[in-house]
């Protein structure tokens, strides 16, 4: 058995040789300084922890908006592309509708001008007592004229009803648009409100990574540093690819 006198723990100075075998301090100041040591590490330890909690959360959480944000890119643009293609048709919609409604008119008008000269012509062969043939014929052609303004006047009806359909559905779009550009922006605020938190664990991750070698860190620095290295080569992808 060793004759070597055993020492305090904290302070190395040499214990009792009646002390008993399970004392480990010379004194009660050192046994508190020891407890307070431990207690700081412990704390440090559990800080430590959260922090990793709060930047793995934060870190799926911008991948989360991330992907959202390049699904909300790409509905949007869907959505420009469908409106521009739906302005396109509905303004060549319009100029058809409006030169209809233009050619009606001038039908419409132009056969009120033909009715007046025929009613004319029929009062001037009314007053002069002409061949009843004549008469006759006069008035076929207003019955005609008459049947020709109601046909004109029901198609120029139902253009105006199509050009108010085609107007509401535009600024239904307008609003859907609006609505996805809000959209848009709510997301790209909350990408803002994380960076911060985000480039604080790059950093830290960064540093982790490069402060030792992989085989030297725990199991959890060792998911942590993984997961870093996953994180900056997709954002280097994404920034290949203009996002």
């Amino acid at each position: 058995m060793s004759n070597r006198p055993r020492t305090c723990i904290e302070c190395e100075t040499a214990l009792p040789a009646e002390a008993p075998p399970s004392r480990r301090y010379c004194g009660i100041t050192c046994r508190r300084r020891a407890s307070r040591r431990r207690e700081r590490r412990a704390a440090h330890e559990t800080e430590v922890a959260r922090l990793k909690r709060l930047l793995s959360e934060a870190t799926a959480r911008e991948d989360r908006l991330e992907s959202r944000l390049a699904a909300a890119r790409e509905r949007i643009e869907t959505t420009r592309t469908k409106m521009r293609r739906q302005a396109v048709k509905h303004r060549k919609r319009e100029r058809h509708a409006q030169r209809a409604i233009i050619d009606r008119v001038q039908t419409l008008v132009a056969t009120r001008d033909r009715l007046s000269s025929v009613t004319a012509d029929l009062e001037v062969a009314a007053s002069n007592q002409n061949d009843r043939t004549d008469l006759e014929f006069a008035a076929q052609q207003i019955v005609d004229l008459q049947k020709r303004l109601a046909t004109v006047t029901d198609r120029h009806q139902a253009l105006t009803g199509q050009h108010a359909q085609l107007r509401d559905r535009y600024a239904a779009l307008v609003s859907d648009y609006n609505k996805a550009a809000d959209r848009l922006n709510d997301l790209a605020r909350d990408r803002q409100r994380f960076r911060p938190v985000v480039e604080a664990w790059d950093t830290l991750a960064g540093r982790l990574a490069k402060s030792a070698k992989t085989t030297t860190l725990s199991a959890g620095d060792r998911e942590i540093v993984r997961m870093w290295a996953t994180w900056q080569t997709g954002r280097d992808r994404r920034r290949r690819a203009g996002q």
